[in-house]
């Protein structure tokens, strides 16, 4: 899906509680072991120990408003996405978010697809974007706080560790001011029937936490190994993985080995699943730098996307007219690559 030059991401911000837990003492306190800890390769977790997962995508909006020097007036819509327990049950955490940030009466729903959903929203509100020209700007956030006993941030999930953060981004049609990207396109794929992978060897339940008391991703998983073997993910993981990265190009009417393009984020996942999983595939299709910056945060389910233009923007040698990709994944499954460029100037992107 290309979006062209007009469609840009004004800014994108990443908000993290000041605590955190280290690797050591994630292992002296028994919830984690060296061997997990290797796959996992990361120093340390963010935790928050006050605030919701609504309440730090609100702390991210408020940073990149802020950033932006927009009135909350300017933003139309509003769309949230989140993949745990949001503070309360039956509510609608957008609303919370689009009211906290200024705007009560922008248009707001939640996005569900796991991981990939910061992804997604992105998508979204770029097609709203290009739909409706009434609509001035989209505010994407996403916020989770992985936190027990529901949870087990070290221990839920095979090479993954979770940790707590807010993010947002500001999408809007480029006009005289700095932004940080253009959103040049887009590419998802999926494979729904890997959800079976989260379900694997469980009836469905009557209410959440049914079949174990904490979220428990390795269960299912090692059940749907056990019948259908390990390779079966790997090989379509990969085969949607390169899709998606050269759809993305494609649609950007760029050539993979194109030397504008100088870096794709990978997603915060543990070093054992990036190197396994996405290594293979980028080495067969990119020149591109790949950048890794979960080391410290660890995963933040949906806010990996987010977080990661966040830091190319802060910590990758950008340059006005340079490319760089963002891909993502989430469970049961959905790629998403986008193609992101540094304007040129404070008005127009290099033509593509």
């Amino acid at each position: 899906m290309k979006f062209g030059n007009d469609l840009r991401i004004k800014t994108a911000t990443s908000w993290f509680p000041p605590d955190h837990e280290t690797v050591e003492d994630a292992i002296a306190s028994g919830k984690l072991d060296t061997p997990d800890a290797d796959k996992i390769g990361v120093t340390q977790l963010p935790v928050s120990t006050q605030w919701s997962g609504p309440e730090m995508a609100v702390a991210a909006a408020r940073d990149a408003m802020s950033r932006a020097g927009w009135s909350p007036s300017k933003v139309g819509l509003v769309l949230h996405t989140w993949i745990y327990h949001q503070g309360h049950d039956m509510w609608s955490p957008p609303h919370f978010v689009a009211n906290e940030v200024g705007n009560p009466e922008a248009q707001s729903y939640g996005v569900q697809q796991g991981c990939n959903g910061g992804a997604l929203a992105l998508q979204l509100a770029a097609m709203h974007l290009a739909a409706d020209r009434g609509l001035g700007a989209a505010l994407v956030t996403t916020g989770d706080r992985f936190e027990p006993p529901g949870f087990r941030r070290w221990a839920c999930d095979y090479g993954l560790g979770y940790g707590d953060a807010g993010t947002a981004a500001l999408l809007h049609r480029g006009d005289a001011e700095p932004d940080d990207y253009a959103l040049v396109s887009m590419a998802t794929a999926t494979d729904a029937g890997l959800e079976l992978m989260l379900r694997h060897g469980d009836d469905f339940s009557p209410a959440p936490l049914s079949h174990n008391e904490y979220i428990d991703l390795r269960r299912p998983k090692k059940s749907y190994m056990a019948e259908h073997g390990k390779e079966r993910f790997s090989q379509i993981a990969g085969r949607l993985i390169r899709k998606v990265i050269v759809d993305s190009v494609h649609d950007a009417g760029l050539q993979p080995d194109d030397p504008r393009i100088k870096y794709i984020a990978l997603p915060r996942l543990g070093v054992s699943v990036l190197d396994s999983i996405y290594t293979p595939v980028l080495d067969d299709v990119l020149k591109a730098e790949a950048l890794r910056f979960g080391a410290a945060s660890g995963h933040l389910g949906c806010g990996d996307f987010l977080a990661n233009l966040a830091d190319l923007r802060d910590h990758a040698s950008l340059q006005p007219g340079d490319i760089a990709l963002v891909i993502g994944g989430g469970a049961a499954w959905t790629w998403a690559c986008a193609v992101v460029q540094v304007p040129q100037g404070h008005a127009t992107a290099r033509d593509l």
